[in-house]
C-alpha cells in the first residue's frame, strides 16, 4: 500500500498550485483515507491541534465547508486519485 510519500509528483505540483503546504496535503490525504485527527497526528508525528489547524487551512484554501467536500474536490482536481485513498 502507498503512503503519503508515494503520491506522485504531479499531485504535489497540483497541491502547490492550490497553495497547500506539504503538511496540509499530507493531513488531507490521511483524513481522506479515513483516519481521525488523532490517528493522523500519530502517523505524521505532529500534535492533534496541528492536524486540525492544517485541515482548517485546507478547507479554507479549497473553499469547502467539510472534509468530505475537500476529499471530493481533491480527487476532481487531481490532487490525488481514488487509488491513493486505499492507504492504511
Amino acid at each position: 500500500m502507498s503512503d503519503s510519500t508515494d503520491v506522485g509528483r504531479k499531485s504535489s505540483d497540483v497541491a502547490l498550485a492550490h497553495d497547500l503546504t506539504p503538511r496540509e496535503f499530507q493531513c488531507l490525504l490521511w483524513c481522506a483515507r479515513g483516519k481521525t485527527y488523532a490517528e493522523t497526528a500519530l502517523i505524521t508525528g505532529v500534535a492533534f491541534g496541528t492536524v486540525k489547524s492544517n485541515l482548517d487551512h485546507v478547507r479554507y484554501k479549497l473553499n469547502v465547508a467539510t472534509l468530505p467536500q475537500a476529499t471530493a474536490l481533491a480527487v476532481a482536481i487531481g490532487l490525488f486519485t481514488p487509488e491513493d485513498l486505499k492507504g492504511r
